[in-house]
């Protein structure tokens, strides 16, 4: 009997995680494709529905967590309005195990969601990025944008940081140029005070430092012209999202940029945001399950306006937690995990003071 009411509260808790699911992705796909239906018309309707499919996995990421919380709710409201919950307790089945397909129908959505990020967001968000630029009539360049700074690849090896970049006067503030060889040896670093795009790939940089890390030599000029290939246009137009990498990537790319003395911080904080984000849906189906239950006088409007209060209050919670780890003030690891935490606690507690 237990394995049979295993399957039919799993199913429904599907059910309605697959309507939830299927609406938001609608809704996001008709919302992204009327923005941009401008921009796409230069590139073809063809070219602007391939851009917002490319994008259904990114999208299916941020939704998985609201539909769990959602399709949760509405399963334990609607066992609890029926008085199913009720039939099932008297049979001696407390809340708890009666909850347990829905926790693993959120563990199965944190593992979806975390193959997505890995394999299948990265590759797709790049096509859609593509299908941007080409519409846009620009060249895609290497970059990667994060926490008000930018930094690229050049052709000839070399990496550049700036920390402020002004895109109407094409200016730049503290700028550092690492050149490493093809093992990833650092050899050369300039730092610059500021720079300017005064010419095509060109940029003039003022107050520079030319480090010869082999040789250990130092040298300063007031001024200095290099060829970067790539110019201020380029840097407005070629934005590198996050989603484009997964976690093990990631992973590496910060290695990688530890070894020049690059500040890594903002890209910890992506690293573990991406992880932290996999694990949301078991958490919002354990807070889900004891706010479904308590339905007053069998509300409708209730689950819905709970589940919205929630959904909003997360958001701004990991939203506001992130911009503190990508500014330093918290650590990236607790800047990611510290919302999950939180909102895990208050689930369990209110399941602690629900009645099995």
């Amino acid at each position: 009997m237990v394995k049979t009411l295993d399957r039919y509260v799993f199913k429904e808790s599907f059910k309605f995680f697959i309507l939830a699911l299927s609406t938001f992705l609608v809704l996001f796909v008709v919302i992204d494709f009327v923005s941009n239906v401008d921009t796409f018309m230069k590139a073809g309707l063809k070219e602007g529905f391939t851009y917002v499919l490319s994008r259904l996995p990114l999208y299916a990421v941020r939704v998985i967590p609201i539909a769990v919380l959602i399709a949760t709710m509405v399963t334990m409201s609607s066992f609890s309005s029926t008085s199913e919950l009720t039939a099932v307790k008297a049979l001696g089945i407390s809340v708890y195990r009666f909850s347990l397909p829905i926790i693993c129908l959120g563990l199965a959505a944190s593992f979806t969601s975390l193959f997505l990020q890995e394999f299948i967001v990265p590759p797709t968000v790049k096509v859609a990025n593509e299908i941007k630029f080409k519409a846009l009539g620009k060249k895609k360049k290497e970059l990667f944008v994060s926490a008000g700074s930018l930094w690229f690849r050049t052709a000839d090896n070399r990496f550049v940081y700036m920390e402020r970049f002004f895109p109407e006067s094409g200016r730049a503030e503290r700028i550092s140029i690492f050149k490493v060889t093809p093992n990833f040896v650092p050899v050369e670093r300039i730092d610059a005070e500021s720079g300017e795009n005064v010419e095509g790939s060109t940029w003039e940089l003022k107050k520079c430092y030319l480090r010869n890390l082999e040789k250990l030599s130092l040298k300063f000029r007031k001024k200095m012209e290099v060829n970067l290939g790539i110019d201020r246009n380029d840097l407005v137009f070629s934005k590198i999202e996050p989603e484009t990498m997964g976690v093990v990537e990631l992973f590496l790319f910060v290695k990688q940029l530890g070894k020049i003395g690059y500040d890594v911080t903002p890209f910890l904080v992506e690293m573990y945001s991406k992880l932290s984000l996999s694990f949301l849906p078991v958490v919002v189906a354990v807070i889900g399950i004891p706010l479904g239950v308590f339905n007053p006088r069998n509300r409708k409007g209730y689950t819905l306006v709970i589940a919205v209060l929630l959904i909003v209050s997360m958001w701004i919670t990991i939203s506001f937690f992130l911009s503190l780890g990508k500014s330093g003030v918290l650590p990236p690891f607790y800047s990611a995990f510290a919302p999950l935490f939180l909102f895990l606690s208050v689930g369990l507690v209110l399941l602690a003071r629900t009645e099995t």
